[in-house]
């Protein structure tokens, strides 16, 4: 805990001069092990398991990046590019259409994503997870950052953060955000999906995107997103199928 404490010391002695330039990007790099997702599935039998990790087994790994880009109200998440190349660079596909938008001021978020094969457009309040934080610390992308937990009861995952107080914004990446700082890093479910800050530029006149005009799909809230996941889960579980469709 001493520990803890002393990062925070030095986080707040700093935020004069870090809290000038609250804006900027960060990339991430999101990892995604399809074999170590499938391990984790009780309702499957260990022949269904180790059937499933022999046709993943040469492309276990599904790897892009994203950009998050941020001001000290706003924050603005999609793909770094539309074309994303495997990592033998054998292959290419086109990005799916992925926009999280948070406004910290006005309290509302916007997400346009697909998700059970449909496009849908979220839009409600901010409701972060409810996290505990905890007493470890560790380096990401440079910075300096405290692990904090939750649990996505919808996707059935358990959910680690790293976050930095030397970025004073409680932004972050996919469905995450509401720690006293930027959130670096997201393991969920034991690095089955890995999603890592590789570079962090501060730009104190950064401006956020503009999302695209037209953008289709049915319009829900975050109560109801949750039920359509959550009923999807337990039907494909119930039919001994890995539930494909959800973002995880």
């Amino acid at each position: 805990m001493k520990n803890i404490f002393k990062v925070l010391i030095i986080s707040f002695l700093s935020l004069p001069a870090v809290a000038q330039v609250m804006s900027g990007q960060i990339v991430f790099e999101r990892k995604m092990d399809w074999v170590k997702k499938m391990n984790k599935a009780k309702y499957l039998t260990q022949e269904e398991k180790d059937r499933e990790e022999q046709t993943w087994k040469n492309d276990e790994m599904y790897v892009f990046k994203l950009l998050l880009t941020f001001t000290p109200n706003q924050t603005f998440y999609t793909h770094e590019s539309q074309t994303h190349t495997s990592t033998d660079g054998t292959y290419n596909w086109r990005a799916d259409d992925y926009y999280i938008t948070r406004d910290f001021e006005q309290n509302t978020l916007f997400e346009y994503k697909e998700m059970l094969i449909k496009n849908y457009i979220v839009k409600d309040t901010l409701q972060a997870p409810k996290w505990k934080i905890l007493n470890e610390i560790k380096e990401v992308a440079g910075y300096v950052c405290m692990k904090a937990s939750t649990f996505d009861a919808a996707k059935d995952q358990e959910v680690v953060a790293w976050f930095t107080t030397d970025i004073p914004v409680s932004g972050g990446p996919e469905e995450y955000y509401g720690l006293p700082g930027m959130i670096l890093e997201l393991n969920i479910d034991n690095e089955a999906v890995l999603v890592t800050a590789t570079s962090v530029v501060l730009n104190k006149d950064q401006k956020l995107p503009e999302l695209p005009k037209k953008m289709k799909g049915k319009t829900i809230n975050l109560k109801t997103q949750a039920e359509l996941i959550t009923k999807y889960r337990k039907e494909q579980e119930a039919l001994h199928r890995f539930p494909w469709g959800i973002r995880y």
